[in-house]
């Protein structure tokens, strides 16, 4: 059993891009008024992750690329030909090679080929439904024998086909938005480390390979806005809970001798929260929730999710070139074992900056504090919080070339005081063959410091994949 809890401690702590309570790395959306809201999620101050957004430019040179509106036609014959004809999607093939592992998952050890449809249609009403599907197939496990491999690990990694976004969203009146059905509701500003981004579990299935705007998972949720001046006000239901998909046993980021238990399931609706606002140069966001914590604990033969209630808020300030963010986050009734009557607090905060004067150019440095009230050592010796206090480093540099064409990146992750417990680094470069196709190569460096992190040192590889967008 300690060997399993110490996996499920890796494993956490590999949790992916953030890594959230693990390796990290690998909205609110922004209050505007009634007349120009958006039922989209995207970053305070107009920053946006995941969809468009029709806030106030006072985040130039910090807003991610957003895609360009779809126009629709309000003629019945062309609204016919759209419902058949607003597909899109993407096709990519990565090959991975781990020049330091251990056989099996030594050499070439992915040749993964990916397939995302997305369908999104609006309507003359102004109602809008989305949905999307991703599949994935790899081929290494077929090319080098299926024998060699763990039959967790086959059923995790070589192929899959999954359900990811589908809702429906639009306005039901001037100030009042509606979405219903599985999304991404992304909460605080860090892009790197998770405090108040709690809503969605993520894929750590193969940390530190992608950005986590890419591992957010979709819950099944109910979700209101209402913007009344600055402020925009979203209570929520979550109607759906899913956690985050770890590393299978036999992988190469699972050294457990035994698989690991599956998750318990939960059917209860819980609430959400969320209160901002935007304002010239700041923004501000209170949140509340309810949920089933991500990590859980082992009891008997299931992993648990305790229900707890968390707390936060976010702070934004744009001077100039410089942004500063800060997040914080308190959670209440927190389980780590099944002694009866043993719940913990613990309290997440976040200081974050983020330069932009350099042309073409981002520059960001996060860190992340949390600490566990009320600490019994017995934890250090029977479950998964190792410690009373841990920390997280998260920089991370962007910059474009050549006409946007070439974005360089660097990422390192680092956890500890001062850094010296272990992390990642991870530097790739991306480039725009031509309209529709782009190319990703790059390296991923898994560094020891600590027993948690020693196990996965030799994990480093490096990638490349080729994307066909239609």
């Amino acid at each position: 059993m300690r060997i399993v809890l110490s996996s499920l401690l890796i494993i956490s702590l590999l949790g992916a891009e953030s890594i959230d309570e693990s390796m990290s790395g690998f909205d609110d959306t922004p209050i505007t008024k009634p007349k120009s809201h958006s039922t989209s999620s995207s970053h305070p101050l107009g920053g946006n992750k995941n969809k468009s957004s029709s806030g106030d430019d006072i985040m130039a040179g910090f807003d991610d690329e957003t895609p360009p509106p779809v126009s629709h036609s309000n003629s019945k014959s062309k609204n016919k030909k759209n419902i058949l004809g607003d597909f899109t999607g993407k096709i990519t093939e990565q090959i991975a090679y781990s020049y330091s592992d251990d056989a099996p998952h030594d050499n070439i050890s992915s040749a993964k080929t990916s397939l995302l449809l997305d369908y999104e249609h609006k309507f003359d009403n102004g109602f809008k439904v989305k949905t999307n599907a991703k599949a994935y197939y790899d081929a290494i496990y077929d090319i080098r024998g299926k024998e060699k491999y763990s039959n967790d690990e086959l059923d995790e990694l070589k192929e899959e086909v999954e359900l990811y976004d589908a809702y429906i969203e639009g306005n039901i009146a001037d100030n009042i938005d509606i979405k219903l059905g599985r999304q991404v509701v992304v909460w605080g500003r860090s892009d790197t480390i998770r405090v108040t981004d709690v809503l969605n579990p993520l894929d750590n299935r193969r940390p530190g390979m992608v950005d986590i705007e890419d591992l957010r998972l979709p819950v099944a949720m109910a979700k209101l806005d209402y913007f009344i001046d600055n402020w925009r006000i979203t209570p929520m239901a979550i109607l759906e809970h899913r956690f985050s998909k770890n590393p299978p046993f036999g992988g190469a980021f699972n050294p457990s001798s035994r698989t690991l238990p599956s998750d318990k399931e939960y059917s209860d609706v819980t609430p959400a929260l969320s209160i901002g606002a935007e304002f010239s140069g700041w923004d501000i966001n209170f949140y509340a929730s309810q949920l089933h914590d991500d990590t859980g604990y082992f009891d008997n033969v299931k992993i648990a999710h305790n229900k707890v209630d968390m707390f936060g808020s976010a702070i934004n300030i744009l001077k100039g070139s410089w942004l500063l963010k800060s997040e914080l986050a308190h959670f209440d009734g927190l389980k780590y074992s099944t002694l009866p009557n043993q719940k913990f607090k613990r309290t997440d905060a976040l200081l974050g900056v983020e330069y932009n004067g350099i042309a073409d150019t981002l520059i960001s440095y996060d860190i992340a504090m949390r600490n566990i009230h009320d600490y019994d050592q017995k934890l250090a010796k029977e479950t998964l919080p190792k410690e009373e206090r841990a920390y997280q480093h998260a920089f991370r540099v962007s910059s474009d070339f050549a006409n946007a064409t070439i974005k360089a990146n660097y990422l390192i992750s680092l956890f500890g005081s001062s850094g010296d417990q272990g992390g990642f680094q991870r530097a790739w470069v991306k480039y725009d063959i031509s309209d529709g196709i782009y190319a990703n190569i790059g390296l991923v460096d898994y560094m020891g410091g600590s027993n948690r992190f020693d196990t996965v040192a030799n994990n480093d590889m490096v990638f490349t994949d080729i994307t066909y967008s239609f």
